[in-house]
């Protein structure tokens, strides 16, 4: 059963880190009818559990979103993970083909430069480095889940063997018994035909002895 259960494990971390599996590299998307340097990131799970995740990364960190659209905005925000600067950020997450998630991140100083590469470099490596270490979580969190989800499923069949074995327990009680009784059955069949051939015996020698009239 141990085995069982390590293997299981073992698959679910294999699977689960092939569900985050992703892309990262640099592109533009449009902010505000604009077309801004970004960097993109490509994953292998649904956009709107993707999204969701995302807002509560930046959320852990101090950061509220403002919606635009399907843009979220932080203006004049510190992130430390990017920048010691106050930085505008601006993020999206589009539906991909095949269930996968597409995330854009626009970083800019105040000086709103959007993290190209050809102008702050710098920058646009620690919006990479930020989006991998949310790729990691991403991982983690989807290997936990997937780890708790095998354990329950583990907990549930170890019970239903365990009900298994107490059936059989119960059963096998009942058929010892069932045999006790089949064989007292036997028994007592084998006595009682024993006494009626001997009675039936009886009767033939009591008939052949009788005296017939004269």
């Amino acid at each position: 059963m141990k085995q069982v259960q390590l293997a299981l494990l073992f698959a679910a971390t294999c699977l689960s880190s092939l569900s985050v599996m992703a892309q990262v590299s640099e592109t533009s998307f449009i902010i505000n009818n604009e077309k801004r340097n970004a960097v993109m990131l490509t994953i292998n799970q649904p956009d709107k559990e993707i999204r969701e995740a995302l807002r509560l990364r930046l959320e852990r960190s101090g950061l509220k979103e403002k919606l635009s659209g399907n843009v979220s905005i932080y203006k004049g925000v510190m992130l430390r993970d990017i920048s010691s600067d106050r930085i505008d950020m601006y993020t999206k997450v589009e539906a991909g083909p095949y269930n996968t998630s597409v995330v854009y991140m626009a970083v800019a100083r105040k000086y709103n430069n959007f993290s190209p590469g050809g102008y702050d470099s710098s920058l646009t490596k620690h919006v990479k480095l930020f989006l991998q270490s949310f790729l990691a979580d991403l991982n983690d969190r989807s290997t936990d889940t997937d780890i708790s989800g095998m354990m329950d499923d583990i907990s549930k069949e170890e019970k239903f063997f365990q009900q298994l074995l107490d059936n059989q327990a119960e059963l096998q009680k009942k058929r010892l018994l069932l045999d006790d009784q089949l064989l007292e059955i036997q028994n007592n069949l084998y006595l009682k035909k024993e006494m009626i051939d001997k009675k039936k015996v009886a009767v033939q020698l009591a008939k052949s002895r009788k005296v017939k009239p004269l």
